[in-house]
């Protein structure tokens, strides 16, 4: 792993504990956890890991976001998934023994801890319930994977581009009370939605128009809330 910096991640400190897998282990699993992992900071647009690669083991996000994601012969990409700091990354594949099946891509200045194979290993000798929480955060992974291909396949252009917004919404800026996303690009929209880059810059614009949401330079301000659940709970 190239870094740009090595950090000192304390887990018992971290803000995003009670979404990951460290808020369900015993006292002492957690020390041993805490003392297992790599911390590395990245730029962004740094790729933690690369397709077709040979995972050595995964990672925990623990500040910033990864985008997930598959490019086809032609070069063009399809996101499917954004993780969030307390998820696991490059999971799938460690625990599947087989080659990356997709890229993670640091969006914005991101911190994520590596977990060795064989360190992980050694911790789930001491602690055998971690197969059962890795099997179950690795289950509902599936499932959420599951509903959204649902969703890409069944929704309306509108309601796919309404929820997407709804998932990405990270924190309020200090300058608004406003719910805000920050760093989700138009294109990245349409890799998670599986439509064209022109169907949701119009969705968009007609959301804005209708006040909804304001669009800024490197951030979509959502104006109306409640106006965008609805839109998200549209089956027409």
């Amino acid at each position: 792993m190239n870094s740009k910096s090595t950090k000192k991640i304390d887990c018992f400190k971290c803000m995003f504990k009670k979404t990951c897998i460290f808020n369900d282990l015993d006292a002492k699993t957690k020390k041993e956890w805490n003392k297992l992992k790599r911390s590395v900071s990245y730029e962004n647009g740094h790729l933690a890991y690369k397709e077709h690669e040979e995972p050595k083991g995964f990672f925990m996000i623990c500040q910033g976001r990864i985008k997930v994601f598959t490019t086809d012969s032609k070069g063009q990409q399809m996101i499917t998934w954004i993780r969030h700091p307390g998820k696991a990354a490059a999971h799938i594949a460690f625990f599947a023994e087989t080659d990356y099946r997709s890229s993670g891509e640091c969006m914005g200045k991101t911190t994520v801890s590596f977990i060795d194979r064989k360190l992980f290993n050694q911790c789930l000798k001491s602690c055998p319930k971690l197969h059962h929480l890795f099997l179950k955060k690795l289950s509902n992974d599936i499932l959420k994977l599951q509903g959204s291909l649902k969703d890409t396949a069944y929704k309306p252009a509108k309601v796919k581009i309404a929820n997407t917004l709804l998932k990405f919404i990270s924190f309020k800026s200090r300058n608004t009370n406003h719910p805000t996303i920050h760093g989700l690009k138009r294109t990245e929209i349409a890799e998670i939605t599986g439509l064209a880059l022109e169907t949701v810059v119009r969705a968009l614009a007609v959301m804005e128009k209708n006040k909804i949401i304001k669009r800024e330079a490197k951030s979509i301000k959502i104006l109306n809330l409640t106006g965008l659940n609805k839109i998200s709970d549209t089956h027409l």
